[in-house]
């Protein structure tokens, strides 16, 4: 066994090129098999992976775009620790950015669009019936997408780099969750569908919001009761005013 205190946490695996151990770290940190605030080396990730530093650079560089690593000295990184405040911080900007994105996405919708958000319902609903959580959110965060497909490019990074950062506090909350949990959120999401179908982009901006909104309260009741989610709240509130 070795003596670094990530080793007994990475599982050594043939890795060639930068998307490889991009999507290889990233699943080890959303799932928690690397621990908040763990200091990782890029020498021995790279033994460990079987690959060069120069692709496991990139990929690091990458995660530490989104937030998941933290840059330290010595080429060594640091996981990021789960912040609280941070959940209020990203849920505001995600209810404002996504409230306007899906008002100027429903307008626009085809027929092909609202099919592929029905067959992104019933996968969902599917896996979250067996609470297949790795199955589940790649069709979560590509369902977001296609609420959000009318914002322009520049938007879509934004909102697409905001998600990606919840997802590591979306998957803490779910792992365990009653079955009520995960029947709310598919009862939230078909809902926004209907809103979409009925060419209503308001209501969809609306109901996108709180569901948003809920889903970081319930992941605050759960890590961190007593935060006060003072920019979900604003957010929510400007959101709703805007749809009266």
């Amino acid at each position: 066994m070795s003596d670094h205190p990530a080793d007994d946490m990475l599982t050594t695996r043939s890795v060639s090129n930068t998307e490889d151990v991009y999507a290889r770290l990233r699943g080890m940190l959303l799932n928690g098999e690397i621990r908040p605030g763990t200091v990782l080396s890029q020498v021995q990730l790279a033994k460990e992976l079987a690959v060069s530093t120069t692709p496991l650079r990139e990929a690091m560089r990458q995660l530490q775009a989104e937030g998941l690593l933290i840059a330290e000295h010595n080429r060594r990184s640091r996981v990021a620790p789960l912040e609280p405040r941070d959940i209020d911080s990203m849920y505001g900007s995600r209810i404002v950015m996504e409230a306007l994105a899906i008002r100027l996405t429903v307008p626009a919708l085809r027929a092909a669009d609202l099919e592929a958000l029905h067959e992104d319902l019933r996968r969902m609903r599917k896996a979250s019936e067996e609470q297949d959580l790795t199955t589940w959110e790649p069709l979560h965060a590509e369902f977001h997408r296609r609420l959000t497909s009318g914002a322009d490019e520049h938007m879509a990074r934004v909102i697409d780099s905001i998600a990606s950062h919840t997802e590591r506090y979306r998957r803490s909350s779910l792992f365990g969750s009653p079955a009520r949990t995960w029947e709310i959120g598919n009862e939230e999401h078909e809902a926004i569908v209907r809103a979409c179908e009925a060419r209503e982009p308001e209501q969809a901006a609306g109901l996108l919001a709180r569901h948003l909104a809920r889903s970081a309260l319930t992941m605050l009741a759960k890590v961190a009761p007593e935060e006060d989610p003072v920019a979900v709240r604003e957010a929510l509130r400007m959101v709703q005013r805007a749809s009266d």
